[in-house]
């Protein structure tokens, strides 16, 4: 993925430009969107979609799925959908530009979606930049979790599942608000970028119905060493980027 003005990273079967979006791609959307399980799913939302980018992999995965992608901002909902537009999944994936929120309460969206995820904006209460595109897209003032979760609920069938990459500083309060919420967790995975590295993100999805036990996992991204300054890769990461990626090391991950 380049730094200038002219953002591509070509996939094996799409396209992603994200030089109009405040969030860029990088390693939080694309260890979601490999994570996430939706071979099964007929449909799935996308909440806060950007570029499109995890919106497009889950496509990709959920061969005969309906995929909804709302985002909020202006500029990267036009992009997004250009990139879904010139995709292979262009006639599976609807975007929306309006709030989750708002769109959560509209009857027809309501109990609609199998999957539900989110790589939602989740800084609160840290420095803010003069770009207000930015802003929105990272600190959580416009969706708090309260807000983010009440609008996944609306949106999910009761059977249906709830997926997002979260702050593992944060963590505490993302499991309380989940439980005030009556949500059960049924994965989870930490993210560090090596095995010395404390872990930064962690992704979770969570259910209506109850889970005695969660399966739980721990992922670096690097080994640790690096072979002639060339990225070494972990084996479980490769495996995750594997089916999008052509040249993973080079990514922009």
């Amino acid at each position: 993925m380049g730094k200038s003005g002219n953002r591509q990273v070509q996939f094996k079967q799409f396209t992603v430009r994200d030089e109009r979006c405040a969030m860029k791609v990088g390693t939080d959307a694309l260890i979601l969107g490999a994570w996430c399980e939706v071979e099964d799913a007929s449909s799935v939302l996308d909440i806060g979609s950007g570029s499109a980018i995890v919106a497009l992999m889950l496509a990709q995965r959920a061969k005969d799925a309906r995929v909804v992608a709302v985002e909020l901002e202006q500029s990267a909902f036009g992009q997004g959908c250009e990139n879904v537009g010139q995709s292979p999944f262009s006639g599976r994936i609807q975007c929306v530009n309006q709030q989750i929120q708002e769109f959560s309460h509209e009857p027809r969206w309501q109990n609609s979606f199998d999957v539900v995820v989110s790589n939602p904006p989740f800084f609160h209460g840290k420095p803010k930049s003069p770009d207000p595109s930015r802003n929105l897209a990272r600190h959580d003032d416009t969706l708090p979790l309260l807000e983010l979760l009440d609008s996944a609920l609306r949106c999910m069938r009761p059977l249906g599942r709830f997926m997002l990459v979260w702050p593992a500083e944060r963590r505490e309060e993302l499991f309380a608000a989940a439980k005030s919420r009556g949500l059960s967790l049924v994965r989870e995975m930490s993210i560090q970028g090596t095995p010395s590295h404390e872990s930064t993100r962690f992704l979770t999805e969570w259910s209506s119905l109850c889970f005695d036990e969660s399966k739980r996992e721990e992922m670096s991204i690097e080994k640790g060493h690096r072979i002639e300054g060339q990225v070494n890769l972990t084996d479980r990461y490769s495996e995750l980027m594997s089916p999008y990626v052509l040249a993973i090391e080079s990514s922009g991950a």
